[in-house]
């Protein structure tokens, strides 16, 4: 079976389970200067004062305050020059799980110069290659990032054996503000009315058994039907009745196997006026109608 761009990068997403091998807070009065190197796991930097110039593989940037970079595996760059008092923090890590995490070091030499073994030590680069991640990020929302950066860097601070587990979890938010971030700077659209789609998205959560016309959340939001639409998907990768479908058989999931309601009387829970219409719901939804659903999760008989 293929799947679409939209499954397979879910599934990717999914798989994404990143470990931080090194966090750093460099603060450099003079000028930063770093020879050619390759790394072998990824190293996200954030400047947050100063100017930096660097190079990655024929790209030339200069960095201001607020920039972030993404190095990659395998990627050689360098830093050329900075200008003032340059504040980075900065973390290595790994995206996904590997059982040879703590074998790999921090590199500092060429691809030429490595060896074969170390050479089988660079990750793939799945941020680049398949989430499309650039080397250079410029974010609206890149307070986000620096804010998980410092309570990152902060966890080494004191011992704490389940550590690993926060700094996980903190990358994972990293990413994701990236992600968002990158969305909405390709759709300044987007980025002006997001609090009034997420404030849509919280009304449709808090509503969700009720008939909500699309007119009046667009018209809240102050866009056009089309516009409504269309960004709210793009925000939430899915139409707003599919968001509200999503809410309603949630519910319906809860009830079916925790409640003691009657099919009917959920249905109207929910906010369908019969069990048929919920029937039917729930199996465009699920592919499974709600007695089978019952059945296959809690060994239940029909209801």
């Amino acid at each position: 079976m293929t799947l679409s761009i939209a499954e397979s990068r879910s599934r990717l997403l999914m798989q994404l389970s990143p470990n931080v091998r090194r966090a750093f807070y460099h603060r450099m009065e003079g000028e930063m200067r770093l020879g050619k190197r390759i790394i072998f796991d990824y190293e996200l930097l954030y400047l947050e004062r100063g100017q930096l110039e660097i190079r990655i593989e024929d790209a030339f940037h200069a960095m201001k305050p607020g920039d972030i970079v993404l190095f990659k595996p395998a990627k050689e760059h360098e830093f050329l020059g900075s200008v003032g008092e340059c504040w980075m923090p900065h973390i290595h890590f790994d995206a996904v799980h590997g059982e040879d995490f703590d074998e790999v070091p921090i590199n500092f030499k060429t691809w030429a110069e490595c060896s074969e073994a170390e050479r089988r030590m660079v990750r793939p680069d799945i941020l680049g290659d398949q989430l499309r991640l650039p080397d250079l990020i410029r974010i609206d929302n890149h307070g986000e990032v620096l804010d998980n950066l410092h309570r990152l860097i902060r966890s080494y601070d004191r011992p704490d054996e389940d550590a690993a587990l926060l700094r996980k979890m903190l990358v994972l938010r990293i990413l994701y503000a990236i992600l968002k971030g990158l969305e909405e700077r390709g759709d300044p659209l987007l980025r002006r009315h997001r609090q009034a789609l997420d404030r849509a998205a919280a009304y449709i959560a808090d509503h969700y058994a009720a008939d909500i016309r699309l007119s009046d959340l667009a018209k809240q939001a102050t866009l056009s039907l089309y516009h409504f639409s269309r960004l709210f998907k793009l925000r939430y990768g899915v139409s707003p009745h599919r968001f509200q479908m999503r809410y309603r058989m949630d519910r319906a999931k809860e009830l079916l196997l925790y409640s003691r309601l009657s099919m009917s009387a959920i249905a109207e829970k929910i906010g369908y006026a019969n069990v048929y219409a919920f029937s039917k719901a729930f199996k465009q939804m699920e592919n499974v109608p709600p007695s089978q659903y019952v059945e296959t999760r809690s060994g239940m008989p029909n209801l």
